[in-house]
């Protein structure tokens, strides 16, 4: 029996996963997307119950991207006491807001020490800040190298459809920030947009050697088929099962997957091991 580790689900505090109405006209993009009261939002134990019921060991837990540095601070602290009344099951990120400097790297900094194990995932459009801006990402990526944990930044696809939380960060922009900083563990969700298939051309492939891609929210975007074919493009140790849960449901996420990895020999370590690596945990499942 394989590990299977979820390397990006998203957890809200009780204030905003309770009353989602009443965070406040100050997040934009929280609001637009959650405070209608229809998106799911699920609390630790109905996680855990999902978890437990499709065989799902781990699970990272990112903060949303809030825009301020105070709704990010009380969702790391929430995640952060989640994960450490759970042993074994929730990896904690961090989330900030680069563009507020300093402050956003004492938020981050505060939250590693207390045992986050990533910074993100961060999302430069709702956020406001330019990924390619040096001076600006030089502390989160300071950061993170510090600690030697990965920075997550949201990226997506450049054409197909529109949704909410579709932005301009593309495989073009992204490339750019990773070549600035090649030593960085980067997580590039959403399959990085689709850059994996760019590391064909031999450059790309080798400035990427850091960076890993998620499958969260696959079965939005892509075909099942899309596990094997970026698994053959050279990046299999560097593919991470991930689900966005609770946008997508675990049974759906998990079969999307189970099908695209059918007969494939690096079914184990996209489905687990290879996050096991990056987060350096021992590879036994529970």
């Amino acid at each position: 029996m394989t590990l299977v580790l979820d390397a990006h689900a998203h957890m809200f505090q009780p204030s905003a996963r309770e009353r989602p109405q009443g965070v406040g006209e100050s997040e934009v993009a929280f609001a637009l997307m959650f405070a209608h009261g229809g998106a799911r939002m699920a609390s630790p134990v109905e996680m855990l119950a999902e978890m437990d019921a499709c065989g799902v060991d781990m699970a990272v837990l990112c903060p949303f991207p809030w825009m301020t540095l105070e709704r990010c601070a009380e969702n790391n602290a929430y995640l952060l006491e989640v994960a450490a009344s759970n042993p074994g099951r929730f990896l904690p990120f961090a989330v900030t807001n680069p563009r507020f400097g300093k402050r956003a790297a004492e938020e981050a900094r505060r939250c590693l020490e207390a045992g986050a194990m990533g910074i993100g995932e961060l999302h430069a459009q709702p956020q406001g800040f330019d990924p390619c801006d040096e001076e600006v990402m030089r502390p989160m990526v300071e950061l993170a190298l510090s600690f030697d944990v990965p920075l997550m930044i949201h990226v997506n696809e450049p054409v197909g459809h529109d949704y909410p939380g579709k932005g301009p960060v593309t495989p073009e922009k992204i490339y750019r920030f990773i070549k600035s900083f090649p030593c960085l563990k980067l997580i590039l969700p959403h399959w990085g947009g689709g850059l994996p298939f760019y590391e064909l051309m031999p450059e790309v492939a080798e400035a990427c050697r850091n960076v890993y891609y998620d499958a969260a929210a696959s079965p939005f975007l892509y075909r099942s088929d899309i596990y094997r074919l970026a698994a053959e493009t050279g990046c299999r140790e560097r593919i991470l099962f991930a689900t966005d849960y609770p946008l997508l449901p675990y049974r759906r996420t998990l079969a999307d997957a189970h099908t695209g990895l059918e007969g494939s020999a690096h079914s184990d370590g996209i489905m687990g091991l290879n996050a096991a690596r990056l987060f350096k945990l021992e590879t036994r499942p529970r």
